[in-house]
């Protein structure tokens, strides 16, 4: 069984789940070809799962490979519980995708949470386990696009790649966030304003990447309690291919190496740990790097309405 929307373009569609239960195998539970908006919204009290076990199919020239897909907005609400088990991903929207309330299990091989334009999560209870990436945000033709904005939830991922990855800027504002993956927090810009956040990780703990052309890249942390538990090896705790900004905070990193920058570094407010000791440095372990806490102008470049300037 399927539920297929197919509404007009300035259609708003909500479907809500009251003890629902669909298993597929090869087909999304819940498909949207064409609407507005869709809000997916799980009733008070209510226990939902959907399931694809097998190899998706596509549609045409569509490839449906998430148990609910959008090829439009989509909302993710309500007061009830959703369980997602997927041979593939868990939700996938073509365009954007939110998340506002209600408890939601995700259990799957590949990306979670996944958009093309853009995840922002405003509320509700979520768990994953994936064989990739937690949250995804990255639109293949555009790389000006697939940003990821976070001010309250809570959320706990295991991950096999990375908890959170977006091509242009992952903004965390509030919430508890909890990250056990490969690399935990990557993007071109990443923000952190505010909220708890707890990653262990075997490759980088935050690392800022050269993804997009939309925005500079660099890490700014400005709030929040921030825990990096890093592995063994070639591995950075904090890692920027650009700058790294701390205006404030608690950033506590436990790593061979704490923090990796190729731009430079300012150290404005916040309190660092490093390896369970305070300190006012940030020690550049780049190959080749000068060395110690550098001082530099902040980027220039931003993404419109995707994040706030401090």
């Amino acid at each position: 069984m399927t539920i297929t929307v197919n509404a007009g373009d300035k259609d708003k569609v909500q479907l809500v789940l009251d003890g629902v239960g669909i298993t597929n195998s090869s087909k999304p539970a819940v498909y949207v070809v064409n609407a507005d908006k869709v809000f997916v919204t799980t009733a008070s009290g209510s226990t939902n799962s959907l399931s694809v076990t097998g190899s998706f199919t596509a549609d045409g020239t569509t490839n449906t490979d998430a148990v609910i897909f959008s090829k439009d907005d989509l909302v993710i609400n309500g007061l009830g519980t959703l369980n997602i088990r997927s041979s593939n991903n868990g939700i996938t929207s073509k365009d954007d995708l939110k998340v506002t309330g209600g408890t939601l299990h995700i259990t799957c091989s590949a990306d979670a949470l996944e958009a093309n334009d853009s995840i922002a999560i405003a509320g509700g209870s979520i768990s994953i386990n994936t064989g990739k990436d937690g949250l995804h945000a990255e639109n293949d033709e555009d790389n000006t696009v697939g940003y990821i904005y976070i001010c309250g939830c809570s959320l706990d991922i295991t991950a096999g790649s990375d908890g959170i990855q977006a091509t242009t800027v992952v903004q965390i504002d509030n919430g508890n966030i909890s990250i056990s993956a490969s690399e935990g927090i990557e993007g071109t810009y990443v923000q952190i304003n505010g909220g708890t956040i707890n990653i262990s990780a075997s490759d980088d703990g935050i690392n800022a990447s050269n993804k997009s052309n939309a925005v500079s890249t660099a890490i700014e942390i400005n709030g929040g309690d921030i825990t990096v538990n890093m592995g063994q090896g070639d591995t950075d705790g904090v890692d920027s291919n650009g700058n790294l900004i701390i205006n404030g905070g608690t950033i506590r990193v436990n790593a061979q190496s704490p923090f990796d920058y190729d731009g430079t570094a300012q150290k404005n407010g916040g309190t660092i740990y490093v390896n369970g000791t305070q300190t006012d440095a940030i020690t550049n372990q780049m190959m080749g790097g000068m060395g110690g806490m550098q001082q530099g102008g902040m980027p220039q470049n931003n993404m419109q309405g995707g994040m706030n300037r401090r």
